[in-house]
């Protein structure tokens, strides 16, 4: 998936969702779970998951499926 710049930097352009991206770039190329991003964090995870999406969706983070847990890296 080739990121959109435009979109890219309106992601990043919100404090937290900035913060998952980098928290995910600390740890580049490992992954980590939903949960554990939220509690480093501080983050409800019905927040966590719209910040997730649109990272995603702007191709600055993938997301893995492991059994019940998603998992996610920096792209």
């Amino acid at each position: 998936m080739e990121t959109d710049p435009v979109l890219a930097f309106g992601a990043l352009a919100h404090p937290h969702r900035l913060a998952v991206f980098r928290l995910l770039m600390r740890v580049y190329p490992d992954q980590r779970a939903a949960g554990a991003i939220g509690l480093a964090l501080d983050l409800r995870p019905s927040t966590l998951s719209a910040y997730l999406a649109q990272l995603r969706d702007c191709g600055l983070i993938t997301q893995e499926r492991r059994g019940t847990s998603l998992l996610y890296a920096a792209a």
